[in-house]
């Protein structure tokens, strides 16, 4: 009999669903050797999540697929929800683009793990293994020995890290004896996908009936999908009635009565948390570290959060340098903003699923006073009440010359170059660390000392929005662009700036001073974690718990 053949990796990850792909895609970009296995025979088929935002189309730009991603997606839907009565409410349609892109977009799942898919092949250093399930594992001092179970026999794969991206039944997660702290409800919904719908309504609508409440979401390329609660004593035999469910989509929308089935399923949400992310060399990332109810659209997008903050910071450990205490940042970063919209969608769930007509009209009636405030109105519209993505621990340096303690995802304008093109922010900074900052001898001549040793680094030398591309002078090692829009001067104003490190991930880290302030620009020549905000994880509120079940 052979002897099991043996696979040396950097990373191994273990599920190849949207948030594994797009950690390998990310890990691929830095050059890590990668091995993705799914225990499957392919990605999925059939649709799951069905919402894409701006942030994590933002990731897959810096994964090298937005194009491909995008030309599978409806950008910039909105939400329009209808009272107890069947009449309009309120609209959440933001048109605010901060990050580069809309922030609500309708996806197809099979098309977005397709991509990614075949993102991978762009990677020599990147395999993916399908059909490969994973057995069990023993943590070693160099990393992890796993046996994985494959079609031709037995496979020992030896890596340095593990992260287990395999869904909310995580083997990984259960292997590591990690629980889950939070709820399950008892509110059932029936999700019901169709295709070939005909009506051109192109956004969401959230009918809060204290009878039936629902969801109609159109998605890309004709696709439809209704989403109905199910009340208690209705088994999943009633709510699966194909006859039921088609009258009752008739009720909203009677053109969408006799569309074609694509699947129908009855599906019971939960607000979950891992009690913690990493063991040793083993990581959680998306629904294995977290379980976010679908009323708010996060659930795969905070698992996309997850592989960007993640792949940054192997990469940093395996090629450039950093400590392995960097890896402790992940959890302390991630934790507070997943629990966050967990939070949010619960509160959205609550006023979406009345218990009764009396508690829809009240809590309907409010709403349409508080619109009646342009502000509110405003908070509602432009999408405002979601959490912003921002740490207040974890790897960055908080700036005394700052009025803040904490970093924040930095803006993707639109940038012009001295050519007269123009570019995303992005398409500049690289995909290592980058220096962005107003153009001044003392930047083109000390950026690169102002990141961490061996990290790689791209210096972006800044023009005022009103100012013209004159007397630029040509550097190999600097890019000269302008903000004609404002954006970048306001923030860089607003931290008092004469620049600022980006990470890979597009957070600051590091503010350099402008000239004449009490804090100093020294040299940042190592990964000085002991003067960064690298705080243990924070100890997060679970997700709030209205209405729990025994899970």
């Amino acid at each position: 009999m052979n002897s099991p053949q043996t696979l040396t990796v950097d990373v191994l990850i273990v599920g190849a669903g949207p948030v594994g792909l797009t950690l390998a895609n990310l890990l691929g970009q830095y050059g890590i050797q990668t091995l993705i296995i799914e225990r499957n025979a392919n990605t999925v088929a059939e649709p799951r999540a069905v919402t894409l935002d701006d942030e994590s189309l933002r990731t897959m730009q810096n994964a090298g697929l937005g194009p491909q991603v995008i030309q599978d997606v409806v950008l910039g839907y909105g939400v329009q929800y209808f009272s107890w009565r069947g009449k309009p409410l309120a609209s959440i349609l933001p048109t605010r683009q901060e990050y580069g892109y809309p922030k609500r977009n309708a996806f197809r799942q099979p098309l977005l793990e397709g991509t990614l898919r075949s993102g991978l092949q762009r990677f020599a250093q990147v395999q993916t293994r399908f059909l490969h399930e994973l057995l069990e594992w023993d943590a070693r001092s160099d990393g992890v020995h796993c046996r994985v179970r494959a079609p031709e026999g037995e496979l020992h794969v030896q890596a340095r890290w593990m992260v287990g991206c395999d869904g909310g039944r995580s083997r990984v997660r259960e292997r590591c004896g990690i629980s889950l702290k939070g709820a399950t409800y008892a509110e059932r919904w029936l999700i019901v996908d169709m295709e070939q719908r005909n009506t051109p309504l192109r956004h969401t609508r959230t009918y809060c009936d204290p009878v039936r409440p629902a969801i109609r979401l159109p998605g890309p390329f004709g696709t439809l999908r209704y989403e109905f609660m199910l009340r208690p004593g209705e088994s999943d035999e009633f709510a699966l009635d194909e006859a039921r469910f088609r009258g009752w989509m008739a009720d909203r929308v009677p053109e969408d009565r006799n569309l074609p089935l694509v699947r129908k399923v009855v599906y019971t949400f939960h607000a979950r948390v891992a009690s913690h992310w990493r063991q040793g060399a083993v990581f959680l990332a998306g629904d294995a570290a977290h379980l976010t109810p679908p009323f708010a659209g996060q659930g795969l997008n905070s698992g996309v959060r997850d592989a960007a903050n993640l792949a940054w910071k192997l990469a940093a450990v395996a090629r450039w340098g950093a400590p392995e205490a960097l890896l402790d940042t992940y959890e302390a970063e991630r934790r507070p903003h997943a629990t966050a919209l967990i939070n949010m969608a619960l509160r959205i769930g609550h006023f979406m699923q009345p218990k009764t007509a009396l508690a829809a009209a009240l809590s309907q009636g409010a709403l349409g006073l508080a619109c009646i405030v342009p502000a509110v109105r405003d908070y509602i519209l432009q999408l405002r009440f979601k959490p912003k993505p921002r740490f207040n621990s974890g790897f960055f340096e908080a700036s005394d010359s700052a009025a803040t303690v904490s970093t924040e995802l930095l803006p993707q304008p639109l940038l012009d170059l001295p050519d007269r093109s123009t570019c995303r922010l992005d398409d500049l900074l690289g995909h290592g660390f980058a220096v962005l900052g107003w153009d001044s001898h003392a930047l083109r001549a000390q950026a690169a000392r102002w990141v961490p040793a061996g990290a790689p680094c791209r210096v972006i030398a800044l023009r005022r929005s009103e100012e013209d591309f004159i007397n630029v002078r040509p550097d190999d090692q600097v890019t000269c662009a302008r903000d004609g829009s404002g954006v970048l001067d306001a923030f860089l104003d607003g931290l008092n700036a004469a620049a600022i490190v980006v990470r890979p991930d597009r957070y600051w880290c590091r503010v350099i001073p402008q000239p004449g302030s009490t804090s100093t620009d020294s040299p940042a020549d190592s990964w000085c974690l002991g003067d960064l905000r690298s705080a243990p994880p924070e100890t997060a509120a679970p997700p709030r718990q209205p209405h729990p079940t025994t899970a």
